[in-house]
C-alpha cells in the first residue's frame, strides 16, 4: 500500500475511539481510494496525479474521522432499562412488603439475588457477544448434559428439578434455556445461505433438545423451548435466512410442528393427572381444594381487591391473600394488585407491555445478523414468560409452574432475566461497532461512499 494512502488513513483512524472497527474503515476508503484512483486516471496518465487527486477528492481526514468516529459510538437502549427498572421496582416494594405476610419472604436473600442480577446484566452490557457464536455447538452439547445429569443427581421440588449446593439451589430447568437459545441463534446464523439441508439440521438439534425435556423435565419447559425455537426458524425462513423456496420452507416447518403438535397431545391424554388438571380448569368447582383451589382463590382476590391500597378481605376468619399457595411466585400479579391496588397493577402490566414492544422495536434495527436472531431469541424468551404469567395470573391458563420476570420470587429467574436485558443491551451497544462484510459499491443510492458528476459524495447516515 503506497506510504500516502497508508498516512491518510492514520489520520483518519486516529480519530476513532473503537478500535476494532479500524480495520474495515481501513479497508472500506482503501479500496475507494483505488477506485477514485482508476477514475482520474482516465483524465491523467500520471499514476501518482490520480493518487493525489483520489486522495484529496477523499476530503479532509480530521473531518472524515470525526464523522466516521461519531458513526461507530457504542449505543445505550435506556428506555429499556427504565422501564425494566420501573418493573423491577414494582416487584420489590411487593417482595418487600410480602417479607411480613404468612408466606415469608427472605428479603435479604432477594436483595442478593437482585445484586447479582444487576452484576450479571452489566456485565454482559460491556461483553463482546459475538465471542458466543462460537461457542454454539459446545452450549448445545452442555445443554445436553445437563438434561440428563440434571435428572439423576437433581431433587425434584414442585415439578422443577434443582441442583442444590450448600444453601443455595439452582433450577437447572430455568438455567438450560439460556445456553440453548445461545446455541441455537449461532446455528441458524451459521446456516446462512445453505438452504433446506441447514433447516433439517436445526429441526434434528431443536427435536431432541424438546424430547429430553419433554422426557425429563416439566411441560412448562418443553413448551416454553419448542414455542421460542419455533419463532426463531419461522422468522428466519420469513427473512429467506436460508435462500431457496420460502413456501416450500414454511409447509416443511408446518408439517413438522404439526406431527410434533400430535405426538404431544397423545403423550399428554395418555397423563390423567395433566388431563385432569385441564379438565379443571374449566370447570374449578370441579375439585375446588385441589386443582381448581388456586384458580378460586385468585379469582376472589381479583374481585375483593381495591383500586389502592391492599385488600382487607377475610375468608375463615384469615386474609385471603395468606390463602392464595405460591403467590409470591407462580401467582406474583395477583400479589401486586392484592398488596398495592389494581392501579399498580394496571401500571405494571401497561410498563410490561411497552418493555415487550420497545424489545421487539430494538431487536428489528439490530444490523448484525447473529446479534439479531441472538437478540430475537432473548426478546422471544422474557416476552413468552410475560405474557404466560400474566395470563396464568387471570386464570385465562392452567395452573402450573411459571414466573414473571423481575417481579416474582426466584433467585435464579431473576438473575436470568437481567442476563436476558444484558445480552440484548450489549447487541444494541455494539449495533454500529461490529464489522460487516458488506462491500458498497459506486453508483447504489445507499452507498457509504460514491463518486458521481466529478463530486466523492460520504453518506454517513447509513
Amino acid at each position: 500500500m503506497p506510504e500516502k494512502i497508508n498516512q491518510f488513513l492514520d489520520s483518519v483512524c486516529a480519530h476513532i475511539k473503537y478500535k476494532s472497527i479500524h480495520q474495515e474503515v481501513r479497508d472500506e476508503l482503501h479500496s475507494h481510494i483505488n477506485e477514485l484512483k482508476d477514475v482520474f486516471s482516465q483524465e491523467t496518465q500520471d499514476e501518482e496525479s490520480a493518487l493525489d487527486m483520489a486522495i484529496t477528492a477523499m476530503g479532509d481526514c480530521d473531518i472524515v474521522g470525526k464523522n466516521l468516529n461519531k458513526q461507530h459510538q457504542p449505543q445505550t437502549e435506556w428506555s429499556l432499562i427504565g422501564l425494566a427498572t420501573i418493573i423491577a421496582l414494582i416487584g420489590g416494594i411487593v417482595m418487600y412488603m410480602s417479607s411480613y405476610s404468612i408466606q415469608t419472604v427472605n428479603f435479604e436473600r432477594y436483595l442478593t439475588s437482585v445484586l447479582l442480577g444487576i452484576g450479571v446484566m452489566v456485565s454482559l452490557y460491556f461483553f463482546d457477544y459475538t465471542k458466543l457464536k462460537k461457542l454454539a455447538l459446545l452450549l448445545y452439547l452442555l445443554s445436553l448434559a445437563v438434561l440428563v445429569f440434571g435428572v439423576k443427581n437433581g431433587q425434584t421440588v414442585n415439578g422443577q428439578i434443582y441442583f442444590f449446593s450448600s444453601r443455595i439451589g439452582f433450577i437447572s430447568s430455568q438455567l438450560i434455556i439460556m445456553p440453548l437459545l445461545i446455541s441455537f441463534a449461532g446455528f441458524v446464523d451459521a446456516g446462512r445461505g445453505k438452504g433446506g439441508i441447514a433447516i433439517i439440521k436445526l429441526l434434528i438439534f431443536g427435536l431432541i433438545a424438546s424430547f429430553l425435556m419433554l422426557r425429563f423435565y416439566t411441560i412448562s419447559l418443553a413448551l416454553t423451548f419448542t414455542f421460542l425455537f419455533a419463532v426463531i426458524l419461522i422468522i428466519a425462513v420469513l427473512r429467506n435466512h436460508f435462500y431457496g423456496r420460502k413456501k416450500l420452507q414454511l409447509i416443511c416447518l408446518t408439517g413438522t410442528g404439526s406431527l410434533f403438535g400430535l405426538a404431544f397431545f397423545s403423550w399428554f391424554i395418555l397423563d390423567t393427572f395433566r388431563l385432569n388438571r385441564i379438565l379443571y380448569f374449566f370447570s374449578k368447582e370441579a375439585d375446588p381444594l385441589g386443582s381448581g383451589y388456586q384458580q378460586k382463590i385468585a379469582d376472589m382476590i381479583l374481585s375483593t381487591s381495591n383500586f389502592f391500597g391492599k385488600t382487607t378481605e377475610t375468608l375463615n376468619g384469615r386474609g385471603i391473600i395468606e390463602l392464595m399457595p405460591e403467590i409470591t411466585t407462580n401467582y406474583a400479579l395477583v400479589n401486586v394488585i392484592a398488596t398495592l391496588g389494581w392501579a399498580t397493577g394496571i401500571v405494571l402490566v401497561l410498563t410490561v407491555a411497552a418493555f415487550v414492544c420497545r424489545m421487539l422495536s430494538t431487536t428489528r434495527r439490530i444490523k448484525n445478523s447473529y446479534g439479531f436472531y441472538l437478540s430475537l431469541s432473548a426478546c422471544s424468551a422474557l416476552s413468552f414468560q410475560f405474557m404466560i404469567g400474566i395470563m396464568l395470573n387471570f386464570n385465562l391458563l392452567p395452573a402450573h409452574s411459571v414466573s414473571i420476570p423481575f417481579v416474582s420470587y426466584g433467585g435464579t429467574g431473576y438473575i436470568i432475566s437481567m442476563a436476558l436485558v444484558g445480552i440484548i443491551l450489549s447487541i444494541w451497544r455494539r449495533n454500529n461497532l461490529i464489522p460487516t462484510s458488506t462491500q458498497i459499491t459506486n453508483g447504489n443510492v445507499d452507498s457509504f461512499i460514491k463518486y458521481n458528476d466529478g463530486r466523492l459524495i460520504i453518506n454517513f447516515r447509513t
